[in-house]
């Protein structure tokens, strides 16, 4: 677990420019760790099953890999294992109300695709309507037996899925795993890093109100630990995603949202174990997005991102 104060975020933020810009070097260095891997093991592991909780940046990690492997001529075909969910009048009782359970993922059907593309053939791949909780459709992806099949979510360590293509596959794990030290010795823990960025994102695109979010955030981490955080052995590499300037440009958007002092107040965030990452969020000098690359991870929560979502 790496650990930085705060009062170096601040130090550093006296030349914001270049902090960004060092921030995302060490990232990338991390995408290019990652995929020198993947392609060391490539002739007989095909797929990369890629995980990490709610929040943790898995979506753009697994999108700088798929951009970082084509840039040097290597095929990839990105899944998706959100849109595997079960539709909601086909779960299991013991599934029904619970989002993070892997039972709510059609297991066979998602390995059947994966395992038809990666022998090349013409693979009906569904979309999953968040909305209505059922599949919204299809669409065809042409296999390529040369590819690297890189599939995200929450569950693609679960035995459930890893154990059907486990020899064949690399697994990643990313979350941010970088504990804060405040002035006066508090400390910023990881998942609260990641609700933070929900607060953003959420807000931003899903129409969450930021109480709903910190309300939610209780049963995010239960699901976390019941059927997440058990499996990170199966992971062969590790990807620390934070970014040391990322709690300045999510303080800054976050206090601008008008409802932010009114929503977030001390005796709120105390009750719900967020009265640090609170306090934290007050102070910590603002950063702009113009310095924030267009593909940076932070980008999935701050928007301007150059990826689709």
């Amino acid at each position: 677990m790496r650990v930085i104060d705060i009062e170096n975020i601040t130090y550093n933020m006296r030349n914001d420019t270049q902090f960004v810009l060092r921030c995302e070097e060490v990232f990338h260095d991390k995408i290019s760790a990652a995929a020198a891997h993947i392609l060391s093991v490539r002739a007989n592991k095909p797929f990369v099953a890629l995980t990490g909780p709610s929040g943790s940046g898995k979506t753009t990690t697994a999108m700088r890999l798929k951009a970082y492997l084509e840039n040097l001529g290597v095929p990839v075909l990105m899944v998706s294992m959100d849109h595997f969910f079960l539709d909601m009048d086909k779960r299991p009782p013991e599934a029904v109300g619970d989002w993070e359970s892997p039972l709510c993922v059609n297991v066979e059907l998602l390995t059947s695709c994966l395992e038809s593309l990666s022998v090349g053939k013409k693979t009906e791949m569904p979309w999953y309507d968040f909305r209505s909780g059922k599949t919204g459709g299809w669409n065809t992806v042409q296999g390529n037996p040369d590819a690297i099949i890189l599939a995200e979510g929450i569950h693609m360590l679960n035995p459930l899925i890893l154990d059907r293509i486990r020899d064949r596959a690399t697994g990643i794990y990313v979350a941010p795993r970088t504990r804060i030290i405040t002035a006066d010795d508090r400390v910023v823990k990881p998942e609260q890093i990641r609700v933070a960025r929900r607060l953003l994102r959420d807000h931003a695109t899903r129409g969450h109100s930021l109480r709903d979010t910190v309300a939610r955030a209780q049963s995010v981490d239960v699901g976390e630990q019941n059927y997440i955080a058990p499996y990170k052995a199966n992971a062969e590499l590790h990807i620390d995603t934070f970014h040391d300037y990322e709690l300045c440009i999510l303080a800054k958007y976050l206090r601008e949202i008008p409802q932010f002092a009114q929503d977030l107040t001390p005796e709120f965030m105390a009750e719900h174990h967020l009265r640090v990452l609170n306090d934290v969020l007050h102070v910590i000098p603002p950063l702009r997005t113009q310095y924030v690359p267009q593909d940076s991870l932070i980008r999935e929560f701050v928007g301007g991102s150059c990826f689709t979502y």
